[in-house]
């Protein structure tokens, strides 16, 4: 019986992409330019793109033979013999996915091979690059992925680990289509005033958003006030959880103790300001700012195309849970928020404009019910002169609006 070759398709975010793969085609890594980078969605955009240390391309690909059983009859018993971690590049000369070495269909065309594929690959072992860890070869049944956040100096290469598998394929089937699935909390921030203060003209008078960061269990040293530093001893921000069984899996995840800032994916002012404290310092500091006009248009306060990519909390079943049920309880993710309410000073000149300050701090939590897997979350913060809401929150199926609502 003539033996077929092993065809592979990548797909994403309801894209299909079918092409074969012929033969054992070179990728040449060198010729992708202006490819997406790190730190956004993975995409079949992005997958097409490079596989190296700076771009998110490719995707890996575990695969069981199970002869004449189906999966689930099998997985107790198989291991990924028959592809292991096996990294799969887009050959753009030839408009096709390719992988070596070449793997052949079983020569009885009855036999039954099971995929599980992952993005973005990860070649380190340690998980250094991307930040997974995938299970080994001799571990039996669905893979598994220890998967770590980034930290936060890196926290604009965050990754968006995405899934997909295919079950219970023959060489009858030819080319594997693979639809990828978000399995993260992706996250958006905008923010407006809760009131359209005329003094607030953006140049004598503005509101100023200087940081921001989730607040760890004991907090750290992003609280301007470290007397009376914010902490959450409740916190279920996980740096470090495991992708088991399709879902996450807390059992050996890691909480985040110190606080974790997001300021470096924030859109700041591109020039400093220069800011009097109450003590007669000045400091040169950079923010976002807030002007009258800001109560019906809210301001981005991330950079174009930077998100927050979360573990998912509370994320025990294959399905993910209905509106209204399941995810996070209000309290589980707080967003500290510092913002500074700043006036020109009477000697402050256009050369070197000057402000007198007044700081305010609050801890923002994130609504119930949310932060759950591929749901993408964008949270507008109402700023008044006491205090800070999330006054509407817009949950996306990472494609198709769900629906908006307010939140007290």
């Amino acid at each position: 019986m003539a033996i077929a070759t092993l065809l592979v398709a990548g797909c994403s975010q309801n894209e299909i992409t079918e092409v074969r793969t012929v033969g054992n085609p070179a990728v040449g890594f060198d010729v992708y330019t202006g490819v997406a980078t790190r730190g956004t969605d993975v995409s079949t955009t992005t997958m097409q793109g490079t596989c190296d240390e700076t771009h998110y391309g490719g995707f890996g690909i575990m695969g069981y033979y199970t002869g004449s059983k189906n999966w689930d009859e099998a997985k107790g018993t198989v291991t990924p013999s028959f592809m292991f971690n096996q990294k799969v590049t887009y050959d753009t000369n030839a408009n096709e996915w390719t992988y070596s070495p070449t793997k052949y269909w079983p020569n009885n065309t009855t036999d039954k091979v099971s995929f599980f594929a992952y993005a973005p690959y990860e070649s380190n072992v340690s998980g250094g690059r991307v930040g997974i860890v995938t299970s080994q070869i001799d571990d039996t049944g669905i893979p598994s992925i220890d998967f770590t956040l980034k930290e936060a100096t890196k926290i604009d290469e965050m990754v968006d680990l995405v899934v997909a598998e295919e079950l219970n394929k023959t060489a009858q089937d030819e080319a594997i289509q693979f639809n990828f699935r978000h399995t993260l909390s992706k996250i958006n921030f905008k923010a407006k005033l809760g009131a359209d203060y005329s003094g607030l003209d953006g140049t004598s008078s503005f509101i100023y958003i200087t940081h921001m960061w989730i607040i760890g269990q004991k907090g750290g040293s992003l609280s301007f006030d470290q007397t009376n530093k914010l902490t959450n001893e409740n916190s279920k921000f996980y740096t470090k959880a495991t992708w088991k069984d399709l879902h996450w899996d807390y059992e050996n995840a890691t909480i985040a103790e110190g606080d974790y800032s997001i300021e470096k994916i924030m859109k700041m002012e591109e020039k400093e300001i220069t800011e009097i404290w109450a003590d007669g310092t000045e400091k040169s500091i950079k923010g976002i700012i807030l002007k009258k006009g800001n109560k019906e248009t809210p301001v981005d306060l991330f950079k174009k195309d930077q998100y927050l990519y979360l573990i998912p909390i509370n994320d025990n079943a294959e399905e993910v849970a209905a509106d209204g049920a399941g995810g996070c309880t209000s309290g589980d993710i707080q967003i500290g928020f510092h913002y500074d309410i700043v006036s020109k000073t009477a000697d402050s000149s256009d050369d070197n404009p000057k402000y007198a300050v007044s700081h305010l701090e609050t801890a923002v939590s994130l609504p119930a019910n949310h932060m759950k897997r591929g749901k993408f979350y964008t949270y507008t913060f109402t700023i008044s002169l006491k205090e800070i809401k999330v006054s509407a929150a817009k949950v996306n199926d990472w494609g198709s609006v769900t629906g908006n609502f307010d939140v007290n």
